[in-house]
């Protein structure tokens, strides 16, 4: 009969300590990096929502009011809005644009960030090819689903609803003239 082994605390302990500074110095390792990465991360998104309103509204000037920015002609005419929105899509949040004109009519929609999406199929959503379909929308927009990228489509869509829903309560609702 074998003699049962005699209880050590040691060799529970010392592996136990090990694991959990291992994980602390991981963890404090990620905190530092993710400290350090989050402005210039941030600063590059609202450059790229920048460049997206500006190539919707050429040379426009425009105004943040929130959730949307109104674009200006540099005469002061108004040229129509944009209205930055999310939605989840199958990798995370797909984030976009949506130009409207001052009816509310949809003339364009720019993909800012679509990058957790599936490489090759979800990241068609950011082709103007998929994003003409929702030009001329109004009060709400269905999406014509890409083949196997079903959830990213539908991020899009939703997220163009968003939009259209602020546009609705916040524009057309007598916040803005």
């Amino acid at each position: 009969m074998a003699k049962a082994k005699k209880f050590d605390l040691k060799e529970i302990l010392v592996p136990a300590i090990s694991l959990f500074v291992i994980c602390l110095v991981f963890t404090g390792a990620l905190a530092a990096v993710n400290a350090v990465t989050q402005e210039p991360i941030a600063a590059n998104m609202a450059a790229r929502a920048n460049a997206a309103r500006q190539e919707i509204f050429e040379g426009a000037r425009f105004t943040d009011n929130g959730d949307f920015f109104t674009a200006m002609e540099q005469n002061g005419a108004l040229l129509g809005y944009c209205v930055d929105a999310r939605a989840q899509g199958y990798g995370g949040m797909i984030h976009i644009t949506v130009g409207l004109d001052p009816e509310g009519r949809v003339l364009r929609v720019q993909v800012i960030d679509a990058d957790s999406e599936t490489p090759g199929l979800g990241r068609k959503v950011k082709e103007d090819s998929f994003l003409k379909q929702f030009v001329g929308g109004r009060d709400s927009v269905r999406a014509d689903s890409i083949a196997s990228a079903t959830y990213s489509s539908q991020g899009v869509a939703d997220a163009v609803n968003r939009a259209l829903e602020i546009y609705q309560e916040q524009i057309k609702g007598g916040e803005v003239q």
